[in-house]
């Protein structure tokens, strides 16, 4: 009664203001209800149903675990857009042989696991994960495990962590606590840092965890700054909390945000059109539950958001 009840308020609200459309709030209520009911957990284990490819046995178990929404340009296959998307990030990042990357986020472990796959001199010479969720955590060190007995040569050092991808300075390890002796050469955050509490803090946090002339790169959100104060806006991230309100912000503010902190060479590319698209096409393709979800997105891409690669550099990363 108390959920029909918040429900109702919302719609006279919404529908008082006569600014929103009926189908936005009516398809918004049935996904809220139909992922309510279904998942616990939103960010559990639901993705891999989205790595089955065509013609897989319906019962054996996904080749990937990917959780991103791709970059879908010369592709149409879920795994390969997510895989792409990860690609660009880590190209934006400059990675190079011997590096030592934190990745954080890293959902069940595919973005771990092309740090690692990479060719003898082009291996990052540590990798370090981070995630919040105990399921993929240890998902993640279950397959990492394997993949590492699996290389003929000397491994990569991995170390995953549990935990905010924000220090809260608790008595539990986190790479980015600002009393640890480790560095990162690249920091990379996979279409997952809007959900940060805040995105601020732990751009800041990297900032300080990174040598000089290390890169930061993130697949990330933002969003036209004239849709910012819109009402359609107001009513997605206040019903769907898909990210803190902390966290919209303008590309202009994030560029902003991220010299204020001291980065420099700092860039941010619009991939806005090869990601939400292709993403929402195929989500469309996987029933009912899907198609109400890839209507939110859908909204949320017509209310102003952006997808974009955002880098910069800590100081000294131009004379490096």
């Amino acid at each position: 009664m108390i959920m029909l009840a918040l429900m109702a308020a919302i719609i006279l609200c919404l529908f008082s203001a006569c600014t929103i459309p009926i189908s936005l709030v009516t398809v918004g209520m049935l996904s809220f209800l139909y992922w309510s009911t279904t998942a616990r957990d939103p960010y559990g284990l639901f993705h891999l149903s989205l790595n089955k490819l065509p013609g897989e046995d319906i019962d054996s178990s996904p080749k990937t675990e990917w959780l991103n929404m791709g970059f879908w340009k010369d592709t149409n296959v879920f795994p390969e857009a997510c895989q792409a998307l990860c690609c660009k990030l880590i190209r934006a990042a400059q990675c190079k042989n011997g590096d030592r990357i934190l990745d954080v986020g890293h959902g069940t472990g595919d973005s771990l696991i092309v740090l690692l796959s990479q060719p003898v001199g082009q291996r990052p010479s540590a990798v370090t994960g981070i995630t919040s969720l105990p399921v993929h955590h240890d998902r993640s060190r279950a397959r990492i495990d394997r993949l590492l007995s699996s290389l003929s040569n000397p491994p990569p050092r991995v170390d995953l962590y549990l935990g905010d991808a924000v220090c809260q300075h608790s008595k539990a390890a986190h790479p980015l606590d600002s009393s640890s002796l480790t560095s990162f050469d690249r920091i990379l955050a996979l279409d997952c840092a809007y959900h940060f509490n805040t995105r601020l803090d732990f751009l800041r946090q990297s900032y300080l965890k990174l040598v000089p002339g290390g890169r930061i790169a993130l697949a990330d959100i933002c969003f036209d700054a004239q849709m910012l104060q819109s009402r359609r806006l107001w009513f997605l991230s206040s019903v769907f909390k898909l990210m803190p309100r902390h966290n919209m912000i303008s590309a202009e503010e994030y560029v902003a945000q991220l010299r204020d902190i001291g980065y420099v060479d700092v860039n941010l590319e619009d991939i806005t059109e090869e990601v939400f698209p292709g993403f929402v096409r195929f989500l469309k393709s996987r029933g009912i539950g899907w198609k109400m979800f890839a209507s939110i997105i859908e909204w949320y891409s017509k209310a102003g958001t952006r997808f974009v690669i955002v880098s910069g550099c800590r100081h000294q990363c131009l004379s490096a």
